[in-house]
């Protein structure tokens, strides 16, 4: 009976060191576990960074690329108009020609021309810049040359050329004579 008890003893040994050994494997198991959660909820998170920053890159990518096609469509024409400037500066200088000579049915025809040309200039946005009598803005005009006279100093008194805007760009600055300052 005395062998039976040590075998016994030995069993609950053994049983108890399975036992702690079972536990140990599993604790190490769920270790491993709880790493591996942690290791794919990491990339999880940063799989979610990438994601929101190309949403948000893409995003803007759109934006840019709309304005760059409003803008491509705002000025689409702008090539042609440039090449039309030098026909309505010769039209502009037979209108001045014209009043010397007093040959009124050609200036009123000229005026009906400049007139039309106006209006659809006008329609597409293309305005003239007045610059006769107005302070010289480098922003808008070109100074060509500078002449004494009865005006105030930096007064435009003279317009060789129209300048022209097409929405809020200027096409061509006006090229002026601007004035001295008065004569002594």
């Amino acid at each position: 009976m005395g062998e039976m008890m040590v075998i016994k003893k030995n069993n609950k040994k053994t049983n108890k060191e399975n036992k702690t050994s079972k536990e140990k494997i599993k604790s190490k198991k769920d270790n491993r576990n709880l790493l591996l959660i942690e290791d794919l909820t990491h990339q999880l998170e940063s799989l979610k960074d990438k994601n929101i920053k190309l949403l948000a890159e893409f995003d803007n990518y759109q934006k840019r690329t709309l304005l760059e096609k409003e803008k491509m469509r705002r000025y689409d024409g702008f090539s042609i108009i440039k090449d039309l400037l030098s026909v309505f500066d010769d039209i502009d200088r037979t209108v001045s020609f014209s009043k010397e000579e007093n040959n009124q049915s050609l200036l009123e025809a000229l005026n009906m021309i400049d007139s039309k040309i106006l209006t659809i200039l006008s329609k597409y946005s293309i305005k003239k810049i007045d610059s006769i009598n107005k302070e010289f803005n480098p922003i808008s005009h070109e100074a060509l040359l500078q002449k004494e006279s009865s005006k105030d100093k930096g007064r435009i008194i003279e317009e060789y050329e129209k300048g022209y805007i097409y929405h809020d760009k200027i096409i061509r600055h006006a090229k002026v004579v601007v004035s001295k300052g008065k004569k002594k």
